[in-house]
């Protein structure tokens, strides 16, 4: 299933001593045994190391096969055979009748059952026929409406004028996120397979969606493509695939494609089973959508009030309340006079509360539905305007440390109020170091690193004046990316995550771009990453908000308003 050999090696990480017996059913049965310490110490004295014979207690009946024993364990792997099983079964996809191939722990055979999370899936979207077959006896909660089951079809072919690049699999969902929270793993992941084996541990994470939908997601995508040709694309862990390699780039875009398409259908789903989309609706906003009768009418109010439902906008719960109270009665006064315009069509393609497309739409209505709108984006304002009045390079620097790191909407800003943990100049020599043995004696990660909205923001401000070529800094942000997953996976309390690989985004603030064509940004871009100029950031961030502006010229009975307040 795999390429160099690295089998072998992790038998040496595992245990001290290794017996081999094999038989071909022809000629004389073989063994041999490896003690890893002598082995190590031969290695240092530059010694030849030579195979001892297998223990005899240890040698099968004779029958063609190979066994491998692994003894004196130096690692622990779990305390009970039902960690083993659920690894074992969630890591390869050719268990069962099915491959006719089986793996037996103390006597059981795994099935994919043991994977732990089909008895949990409530919708279900397919690549092909094949897994439809295979999995369907598998989904013991699956929903139906109207007797219909909920699963439908995904496109299975990624490029029409190449018939090699197919995929296999399926994209799952299940009614409640905590149902993906094992105690021991997180199975909110979308696991690449090629050739029967975990390819890429999680494709989820990079697509740097933090809606709230991603988190009821788990799936299997098998990519065969990724590994039966001559370039070996997994990384020199040999745990996850090199995130330039233009087949998986097209992947990538084609899973989140996929994403977009099921997310409306998910919605469907999930308001026909009469399931609401996260935290217990507000009852005086309930009441509000009962007296609603259209039905398409509703279905936007309910996209409306979901949006803010799913919006972060405090540090605690009291906070949080009385924020989304405000914006639930500004939401609700907008949307009737939207709805005594017929303009509710506005609605259709807003997808966040706090995008600038939505508080263009409310800026048009001059009454108090724009007040908390405009609380949002005055404050935001006041931090552009700042930005604006200076001319000095460096002291934008200065203001760019200041405000930057706690303003990240001027980085997007459809960007919410990004809270958890910060860190500024937080060192990691040692995580640099892992990925890159040459690093400088000083390496270090001098730039801000964010969490929050289930990702991680990492931001570098280069010095004004200094001249950064984009290898350079691709370079960099591949050292820096590997250096905070590392740093993650060794630390999996931190920051909330327990143990799952978050959306990583890179953004480098310098000078002067040295981006030169739509390769560079293709390349930069996967890893997530952006290169902005401190002069373009606040130019696109003006821009983001400059239509509210106009009409909030016009209109400053509001700000009288508010400032009464």
């Amino acid at each position: 299933m795999g390429r160099k050999g690295i089998g072998k090696l992790s038998m040496f990480s595992l245990a001290n001593r290794i017996d081999v017996f094999t038989f071909d059913g022809i000629g004389a049965p073989v063994d041999a045994s490896i003690d890893v310490s002598a082995l190590q110490d031969a290695i240092k004295k530059g010694q030849p190391y030579y195979l001892g014979g297998g223990d005899e207690s240890f040698r099968p009946v004779p029958e063609r096969g190979t066994s491998l024993i692994l003894r004196d364990i130096t690692r622990d792997v779990g305390s009970t055979s039902r960690y083993l099983i659920e690894r074992i079964a969630r890591r390869f996809s050719v268990l069962g009748a099915h491959h006719n191939f089986s793996v037996l722990v103390n006597g059981d055979a795994i099935t994919p059952m043991d994977r732990g999370f089909y008895k949990d899936v409530q919708f279900i979207w397919y690549f092909d026929t094949k897994t439809d077959t295979e999995t369907s006896p598998l989904l013991s909660t699956l929903a139906s409406i109207d007797s219909k089951m909920c699963k439908g079809a995904l496109p299975a072919s990624l490029d029409v004028t190449d018939p090699r690049l197919v995929i296999r699999g399926y994209i799952a969902t299940v009614d409640k996120p905590k149902k993906l929270k094992a105690l021991d793993a997180n199975l909110n992941q979308l696991a690449v397979f090629a050739r029967g084996r975990v390819f890429q541990e999680d494709l989820l994470s990079e697509i740097g969606n933090s809606k709230i939908f991603n988190n009821y997601i788990v799936g299997e995508i098998h990519a065969d493509f990724l590994d039966n040709d001559d370039v070996d694309r997994a990384t020199a862990s040999r745990e996850s695939i090199k995130h330039d390699d233009p087949k998986y780039v097209i992947l990538r875009s084609a899973v989140a494609r996929c994403l977009t398409q099921i997310e409306h259908q998910w919605d469907d789903w999930r308001r026909a089973l009469g399931y609401a989309k996260s935290e217990e609706p507000n009852p005086v906003v309930q009441e509000w959508l009962d007296q609603i009768s259209n039905k398409l009418e509703r279905k936007l109010a309910e996209k409306l009030v979901t949006s803010i439902s799913n919006t972060k906008l405090g540090n605690d719960e009291e906070t949080e309340r009385q924020q989304k109270a405000m914006l639930y009665k500004s939401a609700i006064v907008g949307f009737e006079k939207l709805r005594a315009r017929e303009q509710l069509e506005k609605l259709e393609n807003v997808t966040s509360v706090l995008s600038p497309e939505f508080a263009a739409i409310f800026s048009s209505l001059s009454d108090l539905e724009e007040t908390y709108y405009h609380d949002i984006t005055r404050s935001r304002l006041e931090v552009i305007q700042k930005f604006q009045t200076i001319v000095d390079d460096e002291e934008l620097e200065k203001v760019a440390q200041r405000f930057l790191f706690k303003n990240l909407w001027l980085l997007d800003p459809t960007w919410g109020r990004v809270t958890g943990s910060e860190e500024t100049e937080r060192v990691l020599t040692e995580e640099l170091r892992k990925i890159d043995p040459d690093a400088d004696e000083g390496a270090r990660l001098d730039i801000t690193f964010r969490t929050g909205s289930g990702k991680c923001v990492i931001v570098e401000l280069k010095r004004p004046g200094k001249w950064v070529g984009f290898d350079a800094l691709l370079a960099q942000g591949r050292k820096y990316r590997q250096a905070i997953l590392q740093w993650i996976m060794e630390h999996p309390d931190a920051f909330g995550f327990r143990g799952a690989v978050p959306p990583v985004d890179l953004f480098f603030l310098i000078s002067e771009s040295p981006v030169n064509s739509s390769d560079d940004e293709k390349s930069m871009a996967a890893y997530n990453g952006q290169i902005l100029t401190y002069r373009g950031l606040i130019a696109n961030a003006r821009k983001a908000y400059e239509e509210y502006l106009m009409v909030h010229t016009l209109t400053n009975r509001i700000d009288k308003l508010v400032n009464r307040l």
